[in-house]
């Protein structure tokens, strides 16, 4: 077990790309303290400083609830100095923030603080990896026992860095070939999307002056996908999910790159109502990206690991403007697409 830990926290330190004299903010929204402790441990190995803000769902469900209307308002005034002086950030995500009873004053004014401080570090354009960490809060939400769930994370964070570039050069050759790329999804429904010059990006866990330059500052681990923005205007035809922030059976249909029509057997209100409670263009896709991790091979419900298994489908929404891209929106949702077959030229990028 501290074996385990030891490693996953020197490959998150090697992932983000610490150096000497640097400030790290490491977010804690996981509450696995052994592993929070060895990151910081690792980071002032490297010669860096961690900063670390304690905010795992618990703690924040209990603070929503009862802290002061005045902190929430203000709950941005210090932390915006972190975002300004932060050169990296790690983001520990492992449960799942239940909100049922706290004051919805609270929820939208501490939202509010946090769309400002993302603003921040978007605009600097910070590295940042989102790890996905075991807990046991995860696994018994995904339906899984905590040693399942620990043991498949713990493959998949450790694939191998050349297995991982093996199958991203693969699809990139594919997707280097295309003027416009065709995606498949449920009973008939094709989309077609066109990349244009916007670089394709590639997340291999590892974050270094090459990705940084063409934009690719967000990592993750697990890792494992190659991901790019489409000209905006350009999106034409239909989108099928089965699912889609709680609707089901969800079809979106695309007019000159617009989400026009939204609709789904079950929740089509409500799911309207995200995209149209978000400022600037949330009906148009910011970024698509299929997952290549080869030790992936089933989704689990958990977004931030699905989006990483081999052939997975993603297609997020709204702002794309810190990767590259020319859409402006409050909203940035990503959705994980099952069962997708991705077209260049007719043949699959992924091969089965």
């Amino acid at each position: 077990m501290a074996d385990s830990i030891s490693y996953l926290a020197w490959r998150i330190v090697q992932g983000i790309g610490a150096q000497a004299g640097e400030l790290i903010h490491v977010l804690d929204h996981a509450g696995h303290n052994s592993l929070l402790r060895e990151i910081t441990l690792t980071v002032e190995l490297a010669g860096a400083t961690p900063l670390v803000e304690l905010a795992p769902p618990d703690h924040l469900a209990r603070l929503l609830a009862a802290g002061a209307p005045a902190y929430f308002a203000n709950y941005d005034r210090h932390r915006r100095s972190w975002a300004e002086q932060a050169d990296r950030v790690i983001v520990l995500t492992g449960g799942y923030l239940d909100l049922e009873g706290v004051p919805a004053e609270a929820v939208a004014q501490w939202s509010a603080a946090q769309d400002r401080l993302t603003a921040i570090e978007e605009a600097r354009r910070i590295p940042s990896l989102f790890v996905a960490v075991p807990t046991p809060a995860q696994a018994a939400r995904l339906g899984m026992s905590f040693d399942a769930l620990e043991a498949l994370l713990g493959d998949a964070s450790a694939t191998p860095l050349l297995e991982l570039q093996d199958g991203i050069l693969r699809a990139r050759s594919r997707l280097e070939e295309a003027e416009e790329i065709v995606i498949r999804t449920g009973r008939g429904h094709e989309l077609r999307v066109v990349r244009g010059a916007r670089p394709l990006l590639c997340d291999d866990g590892y974050i270094d002056d090459e990705d940084r330059a063409c934009g690719a500052v967000v990592s993750n681990l697990p890792a494992g996908s190659v991901y790019f923005t489409v000209l905006e205007d350009r999106t034409t035809g239909s989108l099928y999910l089965p699912t889609a922030s709680g609707a089901r059976d969800v079809v979106f249909h695309f007019e000159h790159g617009r989400a026009a029509r939204i609709e789904a057997a079950d929740g089509e209100t409500a799911l309207n109502a995200l995209f149209d409670a978000h400022a600037g263009e949330p009906r148009r896709i910011g970024h698509i990206g299929i997952g290549l991790n080869p030790r992936l091979s089933q989704p689990i419900g958990w977004p931030l690991v699905d989006e990483h298994v081999r052939g997975m489908l993603f297609v997020a929404f709204g702002e794309n403007r810190y990767m590259g891209g020319q859409n402006a929106s409050s909203l940035n949702e990503d959705f994980v697409v099952p069962g997708a077959v991705v077209e260049v030229n007719g043949r699959p990028v992924v091969m089965p």
